[in-house]
């Protein structure tokens, strides 16, 4: 196993907004064909394909619910798993995921929990090794789980997620819990290349990921290694309806969903706490505000990044899945939608970004691939670790027409247009060099030379993105 060295994941200290990674500030762009990253086949091809445009950036959840899906504890001669006993296979697959993006300078975010395997469905809680109908470990009376769940995670809780002191003190389940972790931290710890989340869109209480993440930095602690973890709430608004138009989820949703659905659970579940929780939670995620669309989820993101700079302690935000795909539901939307969510993102001032899995999101299809490659060409060109969201630039501008990034005395800009249009930017009076950029292709256009402030247009039908810097 690689061990890490000083160079591994840290946040940048410059501008604690962002990561760096070898040193140097790093933004991570990304993504991935699956969730479960580490059980596909053909790893290191997907691999090698996402850093050969730009990416460095994937999502693991330890989920085993899929066919063929390796699962984390062996069988004994009647079938039943036994949680004493890892599977090796499983756990090398993990290692095999680390150690080949280690190689190639990827990052992997790690979910511990997959809150779907623990949940309806013939390839979820029916299917996991924690069920205590599949295992020879304990029974339902002294595990206090159930065999069956009927019930969506938005409904109640699996009694897995109450294990913890401050709720139920289920020390018999805790301490299988503790083995899973402590065979996840064996294996992903001599690696410096791992950012961790507790849950996938949890609503379960505060405690379960306040709990698992001091578990997780004692055992990091007792290694001598400095890591970071975060908590995935199942919230698509983060401002608690401090931007207007903002989509809460229960109304908007399906009749399954709202004959299931708990408000009062979302009411516990808020990104907030992550952000006053400085102890526990060292950068955060917003994957779930990728539900909104258009202005409205630009709005949502700058609202996450200015709630941040207002907290005790300024840390990355994370998007590590952009829903928009080919289901177009309510929640995902459409192709344009995913497009544009990945940009909007980091035009607000995030961390990371990556497609979700298809068909949810774009994965790493060749239509994601020129998106990722443009974004790394683009940052590669002026890197935003200098400029700050600056969309009040622009004026004369409809909803959605354009967004900004700027440095502070406004002598170097990007703006991205999610389609055709045209805007007013007010930017240090001057000469400026414009080189644009047509996204959907991944190619640079001739520079020219322009006088600012004035107008900047998009001469294209598509998405397109320029780098404005003063003589």
């Amino acid at each position: 196993m690689a061990m890490q060295s000083s160079e591994g994941i840290q946040i940048y200290q410059k501008n604690p907004f962002y990561w760096m990674y070898d040193g140097k500030p790093v933004l991570l762009i990304g993504g991935s064909m699956e969730d479960n990253l580490f059980q596909i086949e053909d790893l290191k091809a997907h691999l090698e394909l996402l850093q050969s445009v730009g990416g460095n950036y994937v999502r693991c959840t330890m989920s085993a619910r899929d066919e063929h899906n390796a699962k984390p504890f062996t069988r004994d001669a009647e079938g039943l798993f036994e949680l004493d006993s890892p599977n090796p296979d499983y756990w090398k697959r993990l290692d095999d995921l680390l150690r080949y993006a280690s190689k190639l300078k990827i990052v992997v975010q790690i979910e511990v929990w997959a809150t779907y395997d623990f949940y309806w469905g013939e390839k979820a809680w029916a299917d996991n090794p924690f069920n205590p109908k599949l295992n020879s470990t304990y029974t339902m009376e002294a595990s206090g789980l159930p065999d069956t769940i009927d019930h969506p995670a938005q409904s109640s809780p699996n009694p897995f997620f109450l294990s913890v002191p401050a709720l139920n003190d289920n020390q018999l389940l805790l301490n299988y819990q503790k083995r899973f972790v402590n065979k996840l931290m064996e294996v992903s710890l001599p690696y410096d290349n791992v950012l961790y989340c507790i849950d996938n869109e949890t609503t379960v209480n505060f405690e379960w990921g306040k709990y698992w993440s001091a578990y997780l930095h004692q055992l990091a602690q007792q290694h001598g290694k400095n890591i970071y973890v975060t908590e995935m709430w199942d919230s698509w608004d983060p401002t608690e309806s401090n931007v207007e138009g903002a989509i809460v989820q229960a109304p908007e949703l399906n009749d399954w969903y709202r004959e299931y659905f708990d408000p009062a659970l979302h009411e516990t579940a808020k990104f907030t706490f992550s952000l006053h929780d400085t102890t526990s939670y060292q950068f955060l995620d917003v994957s779930n505000h990728n539900a909104q669309k258009g202005e409205v989820h630009y709005l949502t993101g700058l609202w996450a990044r200015e709630a941040v700079a207002r907290s005790e302690k300024i840390r990355p935000i994370n998007n590590v899945k952009i829903y928009g795909g080919d289901r177009d539901k309510l929640w995902s939307g459409n192709h344009q939608d995913g497009r544009e969510r990945f940009w909007r993102n980091v035009f607000a001032g995030h961390a990371a970004v990556r497609f979700h899995r298809q068909p949810s999101g774009i994965a790493l299809t060749e239509e994601a691939q020129h998106q990722i490659k443009s974004l790394r060409m683009l940052t590669d060109q002026q890197e935003v670790f200098t400029l700050e969201p600056s969309t009040d630039l622009l004026s004369a501008r409809e909803n959605n027409e354009a967004y900004c990034l700027a440095n502070e005395d406004k002598s170097t800009l990007i703006v991205y247009f999610p389609a055709k249009g045209s805007v007013h930017v007010n930017a240090r009076e001057g000469t400026y060099e414009l080189t644009g950029m047509d996204i959907s292709v991944s190619k640079w256009r001739e520079t020219e030379t322009l006088e600012l402030p004035g107008t900047v247009d998009n001469p294209l039908s598509e998405s397109y993105a320029v780098v404005l810097k003063k003589k």
